[in-house]
Order: C-alpha cells, then structure tokens, then sequence
C-alpha cells in the first residue's frame, strides 16, 4: 500500500526531472507510430514495449505515459499503469482523459487512499462540476456515502452549465441511503435539464410521477 500511494506523490519530481533529461534526445515519433498499430491491432505487450522505448527517449512526453499506461491495464498490470499514468498525468493535469484512467487504475490495484486523496486533490483545485462528480462517485464506490453525499452536493453548486448527470448521481445516491423523497427530487431536477432521457424518466415513473411539464411547474409554450 505504501508503495502504491508513493506513486502519485513522487511524480511531480519525476516529471519535471524527464523533462530535463529528455532534452536533445532524438524524435520518437516512430516509435509511437509503432506503437499506435499495434495498440490498433490488440497488440498490447508489442504497443507497451513501443511506448516505453519513446518515453524512455522523452519521459517528458505524456502521449507515451499515457498510452502506456492504458497497454498496462489491458495488460492486467495496474500497478505499471498507475506508474505511467502518474505520470501523464502530472504533465497535463487538465487532461480529464489521463485523470479518467489513472482513477481507473488506482481502483484496479485496490489503493483506496491513493484514489481518495488523488480524486479530492483533483476536485479541489479544478473546481468542476465533472471532477467533483467523478469524486462522488468513487466515493461511493468504496462506500464512504457522507463524502459521496458532499462531493455531490458540491458537484450541483458548481453546475453552471445546468447538466443533468450531477443530479443523476445524487438521485442514485439517495435512493441508495433510502431516501426517496430526496431522489425524486434530484430526478425532477435532472428532467428538467433533459426532458428527453429516458433513464430519468424510466426512474420518475418508478417512484409513481409522471414525467412532464405539470410535474415540475414548467410551462411549455403550448400550455399559454
């Protein structure tokens, strides 16, 4: 477990140290090509060996940590990919793709405080809607509701975009704890964003509501 959570916080370092040294190093564009086709064909381990000779040549690359990192996961290797992704990862923090797949590696190999603590970092600095949804969700994964219910609750605070799932994921939530007050609530909400999803209103009609706009006290422009 210690070795586990020491991944992430090493790889800052490491980064920063790869892209010193990969300086005046030849192109791997070859190498990634190489790389790309096999990854295409299935070829995990063939792909895997391509992507670490290119970052071996510029470690400072995160297109090759993180696709190997992927290779090491179809591979059934999660702790070399949470390695790797670590890695991308600290080079392109933005990247939710990378943040994705690191989540998803860091779950494989059981390392429930390095997820945690990778997830609430993330959310706190990037103040999204999406990250602190992602955060609820592998909260709740590893059944820690109350952070789950939190890192939600943030989620819909922050969705100025006005999207459905946070809602989604809080009415799972409640239904989950028992409280279907609650969750026919956040379903109302999400239907009102997406009158269209069929997950919602398959789940309204489930708690006995009938989807539409008298439901919510929206009118439509036939209703005038």
């Amino acid at each position: 477990m210690k070795r586990q959570t020491s991944l992430i916080t090493g790889t800052c370092f490491l980064a920063l140290t790869f892209a010193v040294l990969g300086c005046g190093r030849p192109s791997n564009t070859a190498l990634m090509k190489q790389g790309d086709y096999a990854m295409w064909q299935g070829r995990w381990a063939d792909a895997a060996t391509s992507y670490e000779k290119a970052a071996q040549q510029h470690p400072g690359e995160w297109e090759a940590q993180y696709k190997l990192g992927q290779c090491y996961l179809e591979m059934g290797d999660p702790l070399q990919a949470c390695h790797a992704l670590s890695i991308a990862e600290s080079i392109q923090p933005e990247n939710t793709e990378i943040a994705d797949l690191l989540a998803t590696a860091l779950m494989e190999c059981d390392n429930r405080d390095g997820l945690y603590t990778f997830l609430q970092t993330r959310a706190t600095k990037v103040q999204t809607t999406r990250a602190w949804t992602k955060f609820a969700e592998y909260s709740m994964a590893m059944d820690d509701p109350d952070t789950a219910v939190q890192a939600i609750n943030t989620a819909i605070v922050l969705n100025t975009n006005h999207q459905a799932y946070p809602y989604i994921v809080a009415a799972t939530f409640a239904e989950r704890l028992g409280d279907d007050t609650l969750a026919v609530k956040h379903w109302k909400d999400a239907w009102s964003l997406d009158t269209t999803n069929t997950r919602i209103s398959d789940a309204l009609r489930s708690h006995g509501e009938v989807p539409g706009p008298t439901m919510t006290g929206i009118s439509t422009d036939s209703d005038h």
